[in-house]
């Protein structure tokens, strides 16, 4: 088994990784293309999405010493420790200098562009020209590295690491849970579509907690309640102990989440993974989980404001309560499609350094009149859909209401038996 056999999925960057292997192991074969290995390599991504994992199966395959560079906390003075690596390196290449979480060496603020340890390090990977030495990087904020260490001729590999996909996502859990006893009734589809746009730390937390929580009640299996259990608290930070809500606050929570459902269902069929109502604090509240597939700014807005739609069309002359987020995730979608598309009359970008209150009382007023006439009309559309599919959702509120929540063979179940 090769080293890159050993983590699951990313077969794309799989296979980019190896193509750079390939040239380390068999430099001739590229020389006579007249091919050159590339100077460095970044891999960057959110936490938890397995890039240190895939860099050291990278350092493995290729069969090269490294050097590893890794800011500790506490007092750390890492600038020296750059400097000496890139010494070292050239006294022992061919080898690798693996910098990783290279944009936590500077301080942590948004302004540390010309930070020494980044001076430093530019200045390593331009003295190591033509000495066998290949650096390989990890980040987890790629924007905050100044532009002159990304620029191709320094990291002329820069791969970007996303969450897994619906089918990588699946294979991870099955590999997590072969040392698990799961009950044979779980639904893998559903605990896939439950977890989908997870990172892999996400994933493989769940799922343990799902086994310390079947333990500790002296279970035989681990079972869906279980996973359900440790997906509300892991994944969407979920109180253990909520407000037993009133029946009415309940039914809005219910219908607030099935109208973005629907609407996700309508919009992007097998889409919607899990939906949820319980109260958060003092507030009634609910999730509506999307899976990972590729979404339009329109059916983003007509998604965000479902919630409003649905509560506005069956509680008529009662303000919709609890929509503030899901407002605020469709006016930025509005706002930034009406500065790309120049609608507003001048560019947004061109404030930026000064925000909101560099605009005139003029183009203020001309900008809210624009975002608020194009949220009314995507409202009108959505209640146009909801109504469309109003059985659909008036089945999935009351089964919703039941059962607190529903996973995706659920929400398919509900929809079949409406004849959509």
């Amino acid at each position: 088994m090769g080293a890159f056999d050993q983590v699951i999925g990313y077969e794309p960057i799989k296979e980019e990784m190896m193509q750079v292997c390939d040239m380390i192991r068999n430099p001739e074969v590229y020389r006579k293309m007249g091919a050159i290995l590339p100077r460095g390599m970044i891999l960057y991504g959110e936490p938890g999405l397995g890039k240190t994992l895939m860099a050291k199966a990278f350092i493995q395959e290729s069969g090269l010493p490294v050097i590893t560079v890794r800011k500790s906390k506490g007092k750390d003075d890492v600038l020296e420790r750059i400097e000496k690596a890139f010494k070292e390196a050239v006294k022992q290449a061919p080898v690798i200098v693996f910098l990783d979480d290279m944009d936590k060496f500077a301080n942590e603020d948004n302004n540390h562009c010309d930070a020494d340890e980044y001076v430093a390090i530019q200045a390593g990977i331009d003295d190591v020209k033509d000495k066998k030495v290949f650096v390989l990087a990890t980040a987890n904020e790629f924007n905050k590295l100044p532009r002159s260490l990304r620029r191709c001729g320094r990291f002329d590999r820069q791969i970007e690491f996303s969450s897994p996909n619906a089918e990588d996502a699946r294979k991870i859990m099955e590999f997590y849970l072969r040392d698990k006893k799961v009950d044979p009734s779980i639904n893998m589809e559903d605990l896939s579509k439950m977890l989908d746009c997870d990172s892999c730390a996400v994933l493989e937390t769940v799922l343990n907690e799902a086994a310390i929580y079947a333990a500790y009640a002296r279970k035989e299996t681990v079972c869906m309640p279980d996973l359900i259990r440790a997906v509300m608290r892991k994944a969407y930070e979920s109180p253990e102990t909520y407000r037993k809500m009133t029946e009415e606050e309940v039914r809005k929570a219910a219908l607030h989440e099935a109208g973005h459902a629907v609407i996700c269902e309508v919009l992007m069929p097998g889409g919607v993974g899990m939906v949820s109502v319980r109260a958060e604090g003092e507030n009634p509240g609910g999730i509506m989980h999307r899976c990972n597939e590729s979404i339009t700014s329109q059916q983003a807005i007509l998604i965000a404001l479902g919630g409003k739609a649905a509560t506005e069309m069956y509680y008529a002359g009662m303000p919709a309560e609890g929509c503030s987020s899901d407002i605020k995730k469709a006016y930025q979608i509005i706002l930034k499609n009406l500065d790309q598309d120049a609608a507003l009359g001048f560019s947004l970008t061109d404030i930026e350094p000064c925000g909101y209150d560099s605009l005139s009382q003029f183009q203020r007023t001309k900008m809210e009149t624009a975002v608020q006439t194009e949220l009314e009309r995507h409202l009108l559309k959505a209640k146009g859909i909801l109504q469309q599919y109003s059985d659909f959702l008036e089945k999935l509120t009351e089964e919703l209401m039941q059962k607190e929540t529903l996973l995706y063979s659920d929400v398919q179940r509900i929809k079949a038996e409406c004849n959509h």
